[in-house]
C-alpha cells in the first residue's frame, strides 16, 4: 500500500539512500523510471548497506503504472519545492504513491499531470530545496507516523 516512484533520479548515492529509507519507513514497493541510475551501479549497492534485497523494486514507465494504481484507489502525491500541501498537515491515505523527482528538475511535467495532490516540506527561506534523498526520508518518516 506504500509506493515510492522515482522520476529520473541520477545520483547513485541518492538512490541508495532512498532505498534504505524505504525499508526503514515501511514502503512496500519502489518503482524506478527507465531513465533512473542503474539499480546495480556499485555505488547504489554500497549505499544501500544490503537493504537492496529487502524491498520490492521494479522499473516501469510512469504513464503505464500510475493510471493502474489510480484504478486501484491509490492517492498519487507529487512533490514540489514551492507549491502544495504542507507535509505536516496532509491527510494520510492508507494507499499512496509518492513521486520524487530528478535532482535538478524535480518531477517531470508528465508526472505532474498524473498527481492527485502536491506536497512540500516547509523549510526556512535560506534553503531553496533539500537533496532528494533527504526529502524522501523526511516525507516517508512523516507518513509512517
Amino acid at each position: 500500500n506504500r509506493i515510492v516512484y522515482l522520476d529520473c533520479i541520477q545520483d547513485p548515492g541518492n538512490l541508495g539512500t532512498i532505498i534504505r529509507s524505504c525499508v526503514a519507513f515501511n514502503v512496500d514497493t519502489l518503482i524506478l523510471s527507465k531513465d533512473c541510475v542503474d539499480l546495480y551501479n556499485p555505488k547504489v549497492i554500497r549505499a544501500t548497506q544490503g537493504l537492496l534485497f529487502h524491498l520490492n523494486i521494479v522499473v516501469a514507465d510512469i504513464e503505464k503504472v500510475i493510471p493502474q494504481l489510480k484504478d486501484d484507489n491509490y492517492v498519487i502525491y507529487g512533490t514540489k519545492v514551492t507549491h502544495g500541501i504542507d507535509l505536516k498537515t496532509i491527510e494520510k491515505s492508507e494507499k499512496f504513491v509518492i513521486i520524487m523527482g530528478n535532482e535538478g528538475n524535480g518531477i517531470s511535467e508528465l508526472a505532474s499531470e498524473l498527481c492527485d495532490q502536491f506536497i512540500w516540506i516547509n523549510i526556512n527561506a535560506q534553503c531553496e530545496s533539500l537533496n532528494v534523498g533527504v526529502a524522501t526520508s523526511i516525507i516517508l518518516y512523516e507518513l509512517d507516523k
